[in-house]
């Protein structure tokens, strides 16, 4: 028997509608392989269990920039997620306990694993406003340091993205310094990427982001780890505990193809 759909959906808020829909995003994910033990107490009262591969449990941290188009303007975000890898306790029969690689791939078709957000710094007042009323998300508005590779400055060749405390920007939450082409670079299908949340009530809450193309993934060997600002803020704590001296173990980066381009113009001579 089916279920009534005010039992599954909640309510959209007013003021929003969805699907919302990107107009571009450049993005980048970094997963760090840490031991069980470090991420039980982040599920130990809701209803997910971490995901495994080889016995460790993965961490992801992940940076995107996106535009949104709005009927009066234009919305530009930058935006961090640190999440756990995790899945449903009620789905655990159809978990897949597959490789970390075969993951990376896009091999987990079930959609079942999952990505469960900790902390979600964003710079846009709409999207932290929108994150946290439409989809749970514990979002707080800050600031950003960035360069990154981009189709119009080719000379960038890897990414540096820097979290700034919200109180005070002199100082930072962390650092990601990362080679964009490591070796072993390969397409993937990874999308859609289900999302997991809190609700007000302790319930998962589970939604899907949908990019439209191919990653990039590569697994990489003793990756770079994280450096550690000054910052107070609780997100840096939580991301020192986690990932202080732990090497990233994979990447994957996505950006929009351009939708059009401007060309070098040139003189006509004179009749």
């Amino acid at each position: 028997m089916q279920t009534d759909p005010s039992k599954i959906f909640p309510p959209i808020p007013e003021g929003f509608s969805l699907p919302f829909y990107y107009g571009s995003a450049n993005a980048i994910w970094v997963y760090y392989k840490v031991s069980p033990e470090k991420v039980a107490p982040y599920l130990n009262d809701i209803a997910l269990d971490p995901a495994l591969f080889d016995g460790q449990a993965l961490v992801l941290l992940h940076f995107q920039r996106y535009t949104g188009f709005l009927n009066f303007g234009l919305s530009v975000v930058n935006e961090v997620q640190l999440n756990i890898v995790a899945y449903p306790t009620a789905l655990a029969a159809q978990a897949p306990a597959i490789s970390f690689a075969d993951y990376l791939a896009g091999g987990e078709t079930t959609k079942t694993l999952g990505v469960y957000r900790l902390y979600v710094p964003a710079d846009n007042p709409f999207a932290v406003k929108a994150g946290n009323e439409l989809f749970n998300e514990p979002t707080f508005q800050t600031t950003f340091t960035y360069a990154v590779p981009d189709v119009n400055d080719p000379a960038v060749k890897s990414w540096t993205v820097t979290t700034n405390d919200p109180a005070d920007a002199t100082k930072s939450i962390f650092t990601l310094t990362i080679d964009a082409n490591p070796p072993g670079l390969t397409l993937s299908a990874m999308s859609p990427i289900m999302q997991y949340t809190r609700d007000p009530k302790g319930r998962v809450f589970a939604y899907e982001w949908n990019v439209f193309g191919a990653m990039q993934s590569a697994q990489l060997d003793c990756g770079p780890v994280l450096a550690f600002g000054e910052s107070t803020h609780p997100m840096r704590a939580a991301m020192r505990g986690l990932l202080d001296g732990v090497p990233a173990a994979g990447m994957q980066t996505f950006e929009t193809p351009p939708v059009g381009t401007s060309t070098r113009g040139y003189l006509i001579p004179e009749p």
